[in-house]
């Protein structure tokens, strides 16, 4: 899945198998305002569940940043959680939550990759503690 198209395989792909198997679209189940669904376990620590309520995901990510923001001896990171910013956290949090997790954030200088890193980094660390 490098592009587009791969994507857009994989989509047509899925459609297929679910109208064929469940007579469901994969169009009318997965869209939302964030685009492609997003799972995640960090706000219901027992398993995966797909994001219904996206604010409800913003609010969670800013209160962490928030925590992180509140610690003693920190340089606090003022980041606006817009869409893609929180879709990339999602990303990076599966990747370090594996064991020996490690992931390439490619992108110019000022992109905010470390920023980023960081606070999916805060959010793993909440479940170590």
């Amino acid at each position: 899945m490098i592009d587009n198209a791969d994507r857009d395989k994989l989509k047509t792909f899925l459609s297929d198998q679910m109208n064929t198997h469940f007579a469901l679209d994969y169009h009318e189940i997965y869209v939302w305002e964030g685009g492609e669904p997003i799972y995640v376990d960090f706000m219901n620590e027992s398993s995966y569940e797909e994001v219904k309520h996206f604010e409800e995901m913003r609010l969670y990510m800013t209160d962490r940043l928030a925590k992180y923001n509140d610690q003693p001896k920190v340089v606090p990171m003022d980041l606006v959680l817009f869409n893609d910013a929180i879709s990339h956290i999602c990303r990076i949090y599966r990747v370090i939550k594996l064991k020996r997790g490690h992931m390439l954030c490619v992108g110019v200088g000022g992109s905010g990759w470390h920023s980023l890193t960081w606070l999916a980094s805060c959010l793993h660390w909440d479940e170590i503690e």
